[in-house]
C-alpha cells in the first residue's frame, strides 16, 4: 500500500475548488477561441453525432423525442435535455459552458480518486491539475461529443470502487458504481467491458461475502438505469436493449483496406450485410496484412496523434487556440509516465498496478477493437494521469533525495531500470505506426488464381485475377454483398506515371456500377505505381456490389476491367499480350440475382414426379399443352430448382421432340430465359420458371424430352433411370 492517509479535510476541498475553477476557466478560454475563431464548427454540423445529441433538445419541444426505437447512444440526448431544461435555453453556447463546468468538476472527483488509490496529497492534487491541463480532454469538455461524459462516468465508477476497497463497510460506493456503469451503458456501451473487470479486481481484493452483495448491489443499479430505455425500445418492437450493436463498426477499422481510423473504404463501402464474416474473409485473404494493421493500430494508439472524425481536436481545437497551443501534454507523454509508475507501483502496490493496467488494457481494447480516433481514446486518461502523476512525485522525490545525498546511486539504479524498456516501446510503436501494415505482395501467382499476359503501356502487366468466390459466387452479384476480384499486378520496368483502373459491369452494354481507382491505392497504405518496384507481384482486392432491389435483374452481364493514365478514362490502353488487344479484359458473367425465386405461373402438381439433372438442377414442375398446330410454336414451361451444389458452369437447357417410332425431329435448347441468364448465376436452392418454344414441321403425336448439357464440352448432366441422360415429361398431338 503506497500510502495510509485516504480521508479528506477541508484543505483538501479547498485545493480541490482551486483546481476546478482553474480548469473551468481553461476551458472557457477554449470555447471563446472557437467561438471566435470556428464559429461554423461551433454550432453541431448537420449530420453529425453533436446534431443528433442537440436536436434532441428541439424534438421534445417538437414531440418528435424520444423515437419509437433509439439508433444511437441515448445518454447523452437526455442529458442535454435535462440541461436545457435546467438553464431554461437551448443556446449551444450555454450548454457548452455547463458541460465544462461539469468536467471541471470532474478534476476534484479524479483528485478524490488518486487519494483513494495511493493516499498521498501531492499525487492526488498534480492528477487534478494534469487532467485540468490535459489538452485534448479539455476541448472535448467543450463539445457534445459524450468524450467528456465517458471520463466523468469513468472517473465516478473508479471512485466508487475504491471507495469500496478502502471503506468497505459504505455501502455507499456500490450505489455509486452502479449507476455508473448503467450511465457509460447509455453513453459509451463499450466501455461497460469495465464493469466485470473491476468487480473481478475488487472481489480480488476483498474476497468475503459483503464484497460478493456489494457487487449484486451494483449490478442491480446499474440495470435499473438501463430498464427504461430497454422497456421503451421493446415496445417500439426493437430487439435490442439499447441501441444496436453494429458489426459494421468492427469491420470499418479492421478490413483488407483499412488504415485503423474511421476513414471510409471502398470495402466499408460494398459491405452491409454480414460484417463478421467479411472480416474473416478479409483476414484470411492476407493474415500478415492483418496482423501489421493492428500493430500499426497500436503504434497509432500510442502515438501523440488525434486522429479525428467529424470533430477534430487538431483542426477545430489546435489549429485556432492560442491556449491548446502551447500546452506541451499529449497523449504519449502520459503513457510514458504510465508505464514508467506501472514499474514503480509494481515493486510498491501491486494491488493498484493491477486495477490500472487492467482498466487501460481494457480501455484500449475496446478501441482497438474498431478504430483509432482521439475522441473515443481520450477516455483512457482515467487510468493514465493519476498513475502518470504518481510517476511525476516518485522521480521528484528522487532527485530532491539525490541533492540532499538521501538516495545513494545504489537506492536510486531501480528507478533507471525500465527507462530502456519504455523507449524501446515507443520506437516500436513509432515504427509501426509509421511502417506498418506493408503492401501486399506474392512472390510468385497462386495455383488458384487466373494467370493473364494483358500488358498495358509496355509497363503494367496483369499477371492474373480471381473472383473471390467466398463472398459472392463468380456469376452472382447479391444486392447489398461484395463482389470481390483479386488482381495481380506486376510492373515490367519502372514508372515514373500512375495508371488507373476501372471495374465496371454492364448490362445489354450499359454500366451499372463501376470502381475506378488509381491502381495500388485501393488498400492503405496508398502506394502507386510510379512507387512501386519492378519485380514484385503487387495484390489488390477490388469489390462491387449492387445496393438496391431493382434494376436490371436476373440477366447474366459482363465484368470488365480497363486500365488507363491517370485522370485520362478517355485514353484506356489496350491489354497487349491477349488476342486482339482488348481495351477491356473480360473478368466474369454475374447477373443481379437473389433470394430463393418462385414459379410465377406453375402450380404444384403431385402427378408429375421431380427430375433430378446430376446433383445440380431438379426439374419440379412444368406445363406441355396436349396439343399443338403444325409450324406454330408450343411453349414448354419448365419449373426448376438449383440444389445445395452451386453451379459453377453455363449449361443449356434442351427441350427434345421425338416421333412416335423415336427418332428425334424438333428441339429447343439454350441457357435460361433465352440465353439471358447463365446457369453459373443462379443461387442455391433457387426456383425460377424457363419456357422454351419448340415449333413441329408434321402432324403427329410427339414426345417431349428435357436435357442439360455443358456449353463447353456438350456432357448432359446424368438423369438416373435415363439411357440417353434425358428425362420425358408428356406428348403433344400436333395437328
Amino acid at each position: 500500500m503506497v500510502g495510509t492517509t485516504f480521508q479528506f479535510t477541508r484543505r483538501d476541498v479547498l485545493i480541490a475548488l482551486l483546481i476546478i475553477v482553474f480548469a473551468f476557466g481553461y476551458r472557457l478560454l477554449i470555447i471563446t477561441d472557437r467561438y471566435h475563431n470556428d464559429s461554423i464548427a461551433f454550432t453541431p454540423p448537420a449530420g453529425s453525432d453533436q446534431s443528433v445529441y442537440y436536436d434532441s433538445i428541439q424534438g421534445v419541444h417538437e414531440g418528435t423525442f424520444p423515437p419509437s426505437t433509439f439508433f444511437f447512444q441515448p445518454g447523452m440526448s437526455y442529458l442535454l435535455i435535462a440541461v436545457s431544461s435546467l438553464m431554461r435555453t437551448d443556446n449551444a453556447g450555454a450548454l457548452r459552458v455547463f458541460l465544462a463546468a461539469m468536467a471541471s468538476i470532474n478534476c476534484g472527483v479524479l483528485m478524490a480518486v488518486a487519494r483513494l488509490l495511493f493516499g498521498r496529497r501531492d499525487v492526488s492534487v498534480l492528477a487534478a491539475i494534469l487532467l485540468a491541463l490535459y489538452p485534448v480532454g479539455a476541448f472535448f469538455d467543450t463539445d457534445f461529443v459524450i468524450v467528456s461524459q465517458a471520463v466523468i462516468l469513468v472517473t465516478l465508477l473508479l471512485f466508487g470502487v475504491l471507495w469500496l476497497w478502502r471503506f468497505p463497510q459504505n455501502w455507499t460506493g456500490a450505489v455509486l458504481a452502479g449507476l455508473s456503469i448503467g450511465s457509460l451503458a447509455l453513453m459509451r456501451r463499450e466501455l461497460i467491458a469495465l464493469a466485470p473487470i473491476v468487480a473481478l479486481w475488487l472481489l480480488w481484493q476483498r474476497r468475503n461475502y459483503r464484497t460478493v452483495m456489494q457487487v449484486i448491489a451494483a449490478g442491480i443499479f446499474a440495470a435499473l438505469v438501463i430498464l427504461p430505455i430497454g422497456l421503451h425500445n421493446r415496445a417500439g418492437g426493437a430487439d435490442y436493449l439499447i441501441t444496436p450493436v453494429s458489426n459494421a463498426e468492427i469491420y470499418r477499422g479492421n478490413n483488407r483496406e483499412a488504415r485503423g481510423d474511421y476513414r471510409s473504404t471502398q470495402a466499408t463501402a460494398t459491405s452491409s450485410a454480414d460484417y463478421l464474416y467479411n472480416l474473416w474473409q478479409d483476414i484470411l485473404l492476407s493474415p500478415r496484412r492483418f496482423i501489421e494493421l493492428e500493430l500499426h493500430k497500436i503504434g497509432m494508439y500510442l502515438s501523440p496523434d488525434e486522429p479525428g472524425n467529424n470533430l477534430s481536436y487538431v483542426e477545430s481545437g489546435k489549429a485556432i487556440s492560442p491556449v491548446l497551443q502551447i500546452n506541451p501534454l499529449d497523449f504519449r507523454l502520459l503513457v510514458i509516465l504510465f508505464l514508467f509508475g506501472l514499474f514503480v507501483l509494481w515493486r510498491q502496490d501491486k494491488a493498484s498496478f493491477a486495477l490500472m493496467l487492467l482498466i487501460a488494457v481494457v480501455m484500449m481494447g475496446t478501441t482497438l477493437l474498431i478504430w483509432v480516433e482521439g475522441r473515443i481514446r481520450t477516455p483512457v486518461i482515467v487510468a493514465l494521469i493519476p498513475v502518470a502523476a504518481y510517476t511525476l512525485v516518485t522521480l521528484w522525490n528522487a532527485v530532491v533525495a539525490t541533492i540532499r545525498r538521501q538516495m545513494t546511486g545504489r537506492l536510486a539504479r531501480p528507478l533507471l531500470i525500465p527507462i530502456p524498456f519504455i523507449a524501446l516501446i515507443v520506437v516500436v510503436a513509432q515504427w509501426a505506426y509509421a511502417a506498418l501494415p506493408n503492401p501486399v505482395t506474392v512472390a510468385a501467382l497462386p495455383a488458384d488464381v487466373q494467370p493473364s499476359s494483358a500488358l498495358y503501356d509496355g509497363a503494367l502487366k496483369l499477371v492474373g485475377w480471381k473472383v473471390e468466390e467466398q463472398y459472392s459466387r463468380a456469376g452472382i452479384i447479391a444486392p447489398y454483398n461484395a463482389y470481390v476480384v483479386s488482381v495481380y499486378w506486376q510492373l515490367q520496368k519502372p514508372v515514373t506515371a500512375d495508371y488507373q483502373f476501372s471495374l465496371a459491369y454492364y448490362v445489354d452494354g450499359q454500366s451499372l456500377v463501376a470502381f475506378d481507382h488509381p491502381v495500388g491505392g485501393v488498400a492503405y497504405p496508398e502506394l502507386t505505381t510510379s512507387q512501386w518496384q519492378v519485380g514484385p507481384i503487387y495484390v489488390e482486392h477490388l469489390a462491387l456490389t449492387w445496393k438496391k432491389f431493382d434494376g436490371p435483374v436476373n440477366i447474366s452481364g459482363d465484368l470488365l476491367l480497363v486500365v488507363y493514365p491517370e485522370g485520362r478514362s478517355d485514353r484506356p490502353f489496350h491489354a497487349e499480350g491477349l488476342p486482339d488487344s482488348p481495351l477491356a479484359l473480360h473478368i466474369a458473367q454475374p447477373a443481379i440475382i437473389w433470394g430463393n425465386g418462385n414459379f410465377d405461373t406453375l402450380a404444384n402438381n403431385p402427378e408429375q414426379k421431380t427430375a433430378a439433372f446430376g446433383d445440380k438442377l431438379l426439374l419440379r414442375n412444368w406445363s406441355l399443352p396436349s396439343a399443338g398446330t403444325v409450324g406454330q410454336p408450343i411453349n414448354v414451361t419448365l419449373g426448376w430448382q438449383t440444389t445445395e451444389q452451386p453451379i459453377e458452369r453455363s449449361y443449356s437447357i434442351g427441350v427434345y421432340a421425338f416421333d412416335a417410332n423415336g427418332q428425334f425431329v424438333a428441339q429447343s435448347d439454350s441457357p435460361p430465359h433465352d440465353g439471358r441468364l447463365l446457369t453459373s448465376s443462379l443461387p442455391l436452392n433457387y426456383k425460377l420458371e424457363d419456357t422454351h418454344a419448340i415449333t413441329l414441321d408434321k402432324a403427329g403425336t410427339f414426345t417431349i424430352k428435357i436435357g442439360i448439357y455443358d456449353n463447353l464440352t456438350n456432357d448432359r448432366l446424368v438423369v438416373h433411370d435415363s439411357s440417353d441422360n434425358l428425362a420425358s415429361i408428356g406428348t403433344v398431338t400436333v395437328n
